[in-house]
């Protein structure tokens, strides 16, 4: 029997709510599994490691993992993660998903290498770098720190200055004052001309003017379900504006694209932030571990792709189809069917 362990955070949950504290209702998603040939195994990630042993094979075992938005303890799931796959083991999804989440700069250079239409994005990691950068380009221009959601993090400038000053608070000193950095601040006062005044991740971004809405799509194995959000007042962001409707339901060209950039990432489940600039849609952001799923918030209603058709389907009241973890549970169990298809080269 093929196996699947949910690898939990320190109180035992998938956090891929809103909030670092809400998890997934496993239970439901465990029975999917079950219901599909799996065992499963629930167990807190620093559980799991102390239960390893030197020569322990878990070659082909099946993980769906946490993840976190504090970035110090995402660091030490990293490494757990990493040895997992030394291990043998599969990750769902990969690991270069973990990697994309509350992580822009990763992104940018995802949808570049695979393809994806996206505004053109820039990622730096000083502030000279930034600034060689802001000093050529074309205004205004977007400003995004490589972590945060919900908008937060993300500025527009409208001239140099502006973005000068974005950047330069958008970006980290390179020392701190305490006792184990004295050593690195010697270091950088008897060299300062050779080191960046800051350190970061920051993407500069083109900005794409007139928009008055976007796309949150989650395409959970073939389904789509949908919010158009609409842009804050006064503003250019619609991430976080807790202004969007689910009565009306996206175009086919953008159903195609989401489940086209679903297919280009290899992912189980996908949350897509589109936008469609004059009927042409472009990526630009997405998140395949830990994104937000608020229930209430998607209606009743998702799209399915059967035979080449999107068909719009009700979901059914049944209580735990009436759970996108249902859906999530499926689109994993989908993603490895396929993946056990694959040919061995």
């Amino acid at each position: 029997m093929k196996k699947i362990i949910l690898l939990t955070n320190y109180e035992n949950i998938i956090p891929q709510r809103l909030k670092e504290i809400d998890g997934l209702k496993l239970n439901l998603i465990s029975k999917v599994f079950e219901d599909n040939g799996f065992e499963v195994q629930k167990i807190k990630i620093h559980s799991f490691i102390s239960s390893l042993k030197e020569n322990e094979s878990i070659k082909g075992v099946y993980f769906y993992y946490t993840s976190s938005q504090y970035q110090i303890y995402k660091d030490f799931i990293r490494d757990i993660l990493i040895q997992i796959t030394l291990r043998g083991g599969v990750l769902l999804p990969e690991y270069r998903h973990f990697s994309a989440h509350e992580n822009k700069n990763f992104q940018e250079l995802e949808k570049v290498r695979l393809g994806i239409p996206s505004p053109y994005g820039i990622p730096i990691g000083t502030y000279e770098e930034g600034m060689a950068i802001l000093s050529k380009i074309t205004y205004p221009v977007v400003l995004k720190k490589s972590t945060g959601f919900a908008s937060r993090n993300v500025k527009i400038a409208h001239n140099l200055p502006k973005a000068k000053r974005i950047l330069f608070n958008m970006l980290d000193n390179n020392f701190k004052f305490d006792i184990n950095s004295l050593y690195y601040l010697y270091r950088r006062v008897k060299n300062k001309t050779h080191y960046p005044k800051r350190f970061g991740k920051v993407v500069i971004q083109e900005y794409i003017p007139d928009l008055s809405y976007d796309w949150k799509i989650l395409v959970l194995g073939n389904t789509c379900f949908y919010l158009k959000r609409y842009v804050k007042k006064n503003d250019f962001r619609a991430s976080g504006s807790g202004s969007f409707t689910i009565s009306e339901p996206p175009p086919t060209h953008i159903l195609d694209f989401a489940l086209l950039c679903k297919e280009k990432l290899n992912a189980p489940n996908i949350s897509l932030d589109i936008i469609d600039k004059d009927a042409v849609p472009q990526l630009i952001e997405y998140q395949a571990n830990h994104f937000g799923v608020c229930p209430a918030s998607w209606g009743k209603y998702y799209f399915k792709l059967e035979n080449g058709n999107w068909n719009k389907k009700k979901i059914a009241d049944e209580m735990e189809y009436n759970e996108l973890e249902y859906y999530i549970g499926l689109g994993i169990c989908e993603h490895i069917k396929n993946l056990e298809e694959l040919p061995i080269s």
